[in-house]
């Protein structure tokens, strides 16, 4: 989103799938950045760990979607971290400020994308994909200096549940029926 000219002055961002590890992530390291973020997640009795990460407010996913079915909702995001896909990221599209840019990285909710070319004709919406797989390593070093200086986060260990290899399969369990909160850190040397 900064690549494109989100700064925290252009407005409130959206994460959506906040309560998940890249979405966690998001929150606070768009927070340190000085942004005034809004979490969206389907687990709303997690509001205080993600307003401890640093979210201005804390929605239930299901406000992101509402009036999604009209071909254009009213701007609220100057920018998107949306880890859902599906009927959230056509919500976030047709929620966005004018020039605004969204940013995808996920799928649990569906992989399809079902929307019309308003928001990027009308309002100049840019749909920006992640992917952390093929990046290019001066990307990749960017970012990581990034993380160790100016987005270096002090609360890093709030973020992470520890496993054990014997706790991985319930784990496993858990994040197929979308329990999953914080990111799975497996402890190798305790199994």
């Amino acid at each position: 989103m900064i690549n494109n000219g989100v700064t925290p002055e252009s407005g409130p961002v959206l994460v959506t799938g906040a309560t998940g590890g890249v979405g966690s992530l998001a929150v606070a390291i768009l927070a340190k950045a000085g942004f005034h973020v809004t979490a969206a997640t389907g687990k709303l009795e997690e509001t205080d760990y993600l307003k401890s990460l640093g979210a201005a407010e804390v929605l239930e996913r299901a406000a992101v979607t509402e009036g999604s079915e009209r071909p254009m909702m009213k701007t609220k995001w100057a920018g998107v971290v949306d880890c859902v896909g599906g009927e959230t990221l056509s919500a976030a599209l047709k929620s966005t400020n004018y020039c605004g840019t969204v940013t995808c990285c996920g799928l649990v909710g569906s992989p399809e994308l079902s929307v019309n070319v308003f928001p990027f004709i009308l309002r100049g919406v840019r749909l920006i994909g992640i992917d952390s797989v093929e990046a290019p390593m001066a990307s990749r070093l960017k970012v990581w200096h990034m993380m160790a200086s100016d987005w270096k986060l002090n609360n890093m260990e709030t973020m992470i549940d520890e496993i054990t290899l014997d706790g991985l399969d319930e784990k496993i369990q858990s994040i197929l029926k979308g329990g999953l909160k914080r990111r799975a850190l497996i402890n190798l040397l305790n199994s």
